[in-house]
């Protein structure tokens, strides 16, 4: 069976150089941020930090996708109704 000839997505080099480079930060700012600005015994920063840094770069990551490829940003799902 012959089907179309697939099409090559020309932002697809961005998209995955914008997500390198927003993973790539985030690894940066956990390995060497994180530990520059909270003292080493105190571990509940380190968590609240971590889950913030983790929080914006998802956040990032979902906007590179509504902006290049399109797909909407979905709302949370509904349980019922």
């Amino acid at each position: 069976m012959m089907g179309r000839a697939r099409k090559t997505n020309f932002l697809r080099p961005l998209y995955r150089m914008g997500w390198l480079t927003i993973w790539s930060a985030w690894l940066v700012v956990l390995f060497y941020g994180v530990p520059a600005w909270v003292p080493y015994n105190d571990k509940l920063t380190w968590v609240v930090l971590t889950v913030l840094v983790t929080t914006v770069a998802y956040g990032l990551h979902r906007l590179l996708d509504y902006f290049v490829t399109g797909r909407p940003l979905r709302a949370p799902r509904q349980i019922g109704g």
